[in-house]
């Protein structure tokens, strides 16, 4: 092929062709116009800026009420917190699930009434979408969306984010990763997805409707995530530094564990040995405490660093002798000896036997649960025995290993937190 002819420009020619080069100089030299200050204060999110391993799973809400409640199912199985993109419409038709939401620690952001493109809608209308989701999931459950919003289709512009700044929005959420669901993926390619893009910070976003096969994904996810060592937050817990773990919201009693408390409950016994939170933490006697539903945690700096300086209250003795039973006939100290089927404990001169024994072995011994202080007896129908933390109960009527639980004690001790 024969090489193409240079084109000659004319002296006209040139000398436009030279204006148009300076214009585009100049044009790239300029500085850009800068941001509305408005929209400047609004922080739009794709991604949170943290390395520890914690990620973000969130629902948008605004088709058909689809598997809304097996997702909640799974999230409260599970112990997870969820943050749901709620647009009016759907509020409006699925009230019970807005407020099941609410009531159990998830987080609503707004997502519009009935997810328009809010690029193509006028500031007035705009204005008028906020309020309105804003004032319903406020009537039906007292929770307040601001400053968080979602935009419909993801489209936002300048305009956008200034309208949103006026009207109190200063979040404004987006993703890391859609598992295209509402697309038609399968729950493999949905798990996939999400494992591919996971990191610290990530936003994941599913969909509540019947079109996806969010939900039926979300248990494999969560549990594979956990596995890799997540956490999962909701964004009102990043912005505001909670997203961690080491923080843990029981939606069950409405409370936080923290810090060393949270990884003593979650390594030496969790749920079965400690119940759920039933206070925060607190200051009783110079010590930070929080109280535990058969458990009162204490931190002592310095005393058992092995065990994140955590140690337990003699819930056992304290309940003993708030019931004056300290000088009945089951708490004297015996003479005795061990046999095959109970161990003496002389520091207290008391016996441990059978199935009492078995648990006692099993769920924690002397650190957790401390030595006997009583022999078995009856109290109120139940065979009971008392230890320096604990009360141990038989209840025949329960299949094994649930025949033997510990007490509420915490319930039972603990005053009207500060």
């Amino acid at each position: 092929m024969a090489p193409r002819q240079r084109t000659q420009l004319g002296p006209f020619w040139r000398v436009i062709a030279a204006c148009a080069i300076a214009l585009v100089t100049l044009g790239a030299l300029a500085p850009r116009a800068a941001m509305p200050a408005a929209a400047a204060t609004v922080q739009t999110v794709q991604k949170f800026a943290t390395t520890q391993p914690v990620m973000a799973l969130t629902f948008d809400a605004g088709s058909d009420r689809g598997y809304a409640a097996q997702i909640l199912d799974i999230a409260k199985a599970k112990g997870v917190k969820l943050t749901f993109g709620m647009t009016g419409t759907w509020a409006a038709a699925n009230p019970d699930l807005v407020q099941r939401m609410v009531r159990e620690g998830h987080q609503l952001i707004n997502h519009s009434w009935d997810h328009p493109d809010f690029t193509t809608i006028s500031s007035a209308e705009r204005a008028s979408q906020l309020d309105r989701t804003a004032d319903l999931i406020r009537q039906q459950t007292g929770a307040e969306v601001m400053p968080y919003f979602r935009p419909p289709f993801g489209a936002y512009n300048t305009s956008v984010l200034n309208d949103l700044a006026t009207n109190g929005y200063t979040v404004n959420v987006m993703w890391t990763v859609d598992t295209l669901g509402w697309q038609g993926a399968t729950v493999p390619q949905i798990t996939q997805r999400v494992l591919d893009a996971a990191a610290p910070g990530a936003i994941v976003l599913m969909h509540v409707g019947a079109a996806s096969q969010d939900a039926n994904a979300l248990g494999g996810i969560i549990d594979q995530l956990r596995a890799r060592g997540y956490s999962f937050a909701t964004v009102k817990d990043f912005i505001e530094g909670r997203a961690s773990p080491e923080y843990r919201y029981f939606p069950e009693t409405g409370f936080w564990v923290a810090h060393g408390f949270l990884r003593y409950w979650e390594q030496f016994g969790g749920l079965a040995a400690f119940g759920y939170p039933i206070s925060e933490e607190f200051v009783a006697n110079g010590v930070t405490v929080q109280y535990f539903e058969r458990a009162r945690f204490e931190w002592h700096p310095g005393a058992w660093p092995a065990r994140f300086d955590v140690l337990l209250g003699r819930l056992g003795v304290e309940s003993a002798q708030h019931d004056g039973l300290l000088a009945t006939a089951p708490f004297q100290p015996l003479s005795a000896q061990s046999d095959a089927n109970c161990t003496f404990f002389p520091p207290t001169g008391h016996r441990l036997c059978f199935g009492f024994r078995g648990y006692w072995q099993t769920h924690g011994g002397l650190e957790i649960l401390g030595y006997p202080i009583s022999e078995e007896f009856r109290q109120n129908g139940v065979t009971v025995q008392y230890f320096e933390r604990a009360r141990l109960e038989y209840h025949p009527e329960n299949t094994a290993p649930w025949d033997i639980e510990g007490g509420l004690l915490g319930r039972q001790l603990l005053a009207p937190a500060p």
